[in-house]
């Protein structure tokens, strides 16, 4: 991997700036203003740091959501929160329940979350460290949680990419530009050929 050691010390500290939880906001408000009902989920990468900051954002914003946490939260409970997330709204207490679901990039595995909704925010890039396949078939499964059979709705994917002061490209930039590097999205995507 030609990002070097360097690279986590970095992800930690871009992972819980000003600038991120900023983004996650405005991202947040702008689908709400068009689509007050709509469900989304933020994946984060909890490898450096990711998951903590977009939880501590969320927190702070005082918007209401819902999160699973693999140290707090039984797996019935992990459950029950993706099961209701996951279906389309049919009563008055399933509306009133958050539109918000944050989720680290490795919560996503094996659930179909494509009913009820079609906003994904992917707050930071996922990035374990020097396996680049590995990182970009994570990403994807990720994705893939929401894109798949069933969805209904034209699902929007939105990226928070960190730039410098005057828009210079940063980290973010180049793991991004690692994870959907043509060969490695087809070596990540390989067992589905």
């Amino acid at each position: 991997d030609q990002l070097g050691e360097k690279a986590s010390n970095a992800l930690s500290i871009t992972a819980s700036s000003e600038a991120r939880h900023s983004a996650l906001m405005n991202i947040i408000d702008s689908i709400q203003i068009d689509e007050p009902t709509t469900k989304m989920i933020i994946f984060a990468n909890a490898f450096f740091g990711g998951h903590e900051s977009a939880l501590k954002a969320l927190k702070k914003s005082g918007k209401k959501f819902c999160h699973v946490s693999d140290n707090e939260d039984t797996v019935n409970r992990q459950n029950e929160i993706i099961s209701w997330f996951r279906h389309v709204d049919a009563t008055d207490r399933d509306r009133s329940r958050p539109r918000i679901l944050l989720l680290s990039f490795e919560q996503a595995a094996g659930h179909n979350l494509q009913e009820a909704c079609h906003h994904v925010i992917m707050y930071d890039p996922m990035y374990s460290g020097n396996d680049a396949v590995a990182d970009a078939s994570v990403e994807e499964q990720a994705l893939g949680r929401v894109l798949r059979q069933g969805q209904k709705n034209d699902v929007t994917v939105t990226r928070i990419v960190l730039r410098g002061p005057s828009g210079e490209t940063c980290l973010d930039d180049y793991i991004v530009e690692r994870n959907l590097d043509e060969d490695v999205l087809r070596a990540a995507t390989s067992n589905f050929d």
